[in-house]
């Protein structure tokens, strides 16, 4: 294993705000803001809301949520596309309180050899005889596991394989923060925060297994 080769490839991240009505035309404005700068090709009407698509990203502003996916190219570059949509729907929506904000990453690590993630994790972090996987039945993929932290925000870690190739490891870091917070300047430091977070503690954690 080598665990620089570990990759970022999905973000999402959401504010939670109180819930109010949005008028349509806010909805309609706000997209055609923001496709002057990112080109989302689909506008979707949804009962509560819209949601702005393209082939493998999106964005939903609902009555009570802003959520934004992203594939990541460039974790800056991402970044700073959700900082400014997220500030343009608070400009438009005219949004100060928020109630929560949540951040999620997706990475891969790529292994050597078919099932070479399972084995890993078996061996490695495990540590469950053969006999005991037994017990609860044929056809095991695979095993991972979670790990739940309360620091500054909820952490929610997930280490597994990745069960369409299990030659590579699927993590998935999620963090919560729950307490409510007056407009968007702590939002960038936090999705700066669990980017270190997986490039150190979690990098640091793959690389104490080898």
């Amino acid at each position: 294993m080598n665990p620089e080769l570990l990759t970022c490839r999905r973000i999402t991240a959401g504010l939670l705000y109180p819930p109010f009505q949005i008028q349509t035309a806010d909805l309609n404005r706000l997209y055609a803001d923001i496709t002057e700068r990112y080109p989302y090709q689909v506008l979707q009407h949804l009962p509560d809301g819209v949601r702005m698509a393209n082939q493998e990203d999106d964005c939903f502003i609902q009555f009570g949520r802003i959520q934004m996916n992203d594939n990541v190219t460039y974790f800056q570059a991402n970044r700073n596309k959700f900082l400014d949509i997220f500030g343009m729907v608070r400009d438009r929506l005219s949004l100060q309180q928020f109630v929560t904000f949540g951040v999620k990453l997706t990475a891969s690590l790529p292994m050597t050899g078919p099932d070479a993630a399972v084995k890993f994790l078996d061996s490695s972090l495990l540590g469950v005889d053969n006999s005991n996987w037994d017990l609860l039945g044929s056809g095991r993929k695979g095993a991972g596991m979670r790990v739940l932290l309360v620091q500054d925000g909820l952490i929610n870690l997930h280490i597994e394989p990745l069960f369409n190739d299990t030659s590579e490891l699927y993590i998935d870091l999620d963090i919560q923060y729950s307490e409510p917070f007056i407009g968007l300047d702590s939002v960038g430091p936090k999705m700066d925060a669990a980017y270190e977070y997986l490039f150190g503690s979690v990098l640091g954690f793959l690389k104490s297994l080898r």
